[in-house]
């Protein structure tokens, strides 16, 4: 029995032929390419709805965002209404004092009179200050505390005990729930060298 080994290779349907290498191969591409579409398309459609996600979430940042201006807008509206009312009431006050000055007489006007409703001007701010949490204070110390007090005057002393010591207290401080808004204003002592 004379068997060719050539023809059993050709007729062995076991062994791959280039032919058939090259149409495996072809499939597996086009399987791995299909995969790939696919994975594309998931990835778009995500995409997309990521994006469709943010647009949402700005609308409502923004929309919160326009609201807590509002809210913030009305709120120190209706802080500053109350103060607002009193500077008006105060403004129309001295207008009726300018005026009812206005109507008299240069004779008829009496200067202590007018000296105390000037004074009393004053004391009505600081009322309407008083009814905003403002207040006004001096300190009780002699020392000067630059926490509290500004010195806007000094007047010279040769006794060291005096240094830095208050003379006298110029114009009053004013705070606001425990926070000073302005300091004291105050004269303070200052030790003259010898050199002066």
């Amino acid at each position: 029995m004379n068997i060719d080994n050539n023809n059993l290779l050709e007729n062995d349907s076991s062994v791959p032929t280039e032919e058939s290498k090259e149409t495996i191969e072809e499939n597996t591409l086009s399987v791995k390419l299909e995969r790939i579409e696919e994975q594309l398309n998931t990835l778009q459609v995500d995409f997309q709805g990521k994006i469709k996600y943010d647009q949402h979430k700005e609308k409502i940042i923004d929309n919160l965002h326009s609201e807590l201006q509002e809210y913030k807008n009305d709120l120190i509206k209706k802080l500053l209404q109350p103060m607002i009312m009193d500077v008006i009431h105060t403004i129309d006050d001295v207008k009726k004092l300018i005026n009812h000055y206005q109507e008299q007489s240069t004779t008829e006007i009496d200067p202590q009179k007018l000296l105390q409703l000037m004074e009393s001007i004053p004391d009505d701010l600081e009322h309407l200050l008083y009814r905003q949490g403002v207040e006004t204070f001096n300190c009780s110390e002699t020392m000067f505390n630059p926490n509290r007090q500004r010195a806007i005057k000094t007047s010279p002393t040769s006794e060291p005990d005096k240094d830095k010591t208050i003379v006298h207290s110029l114009r009053d401080g004013y705070e606001w729930e425990g926070k000073v808004l302005r300091r004291e204003m105050v004269e303070v002592y200052v030790l003259k060298s010898d050199k002066e």
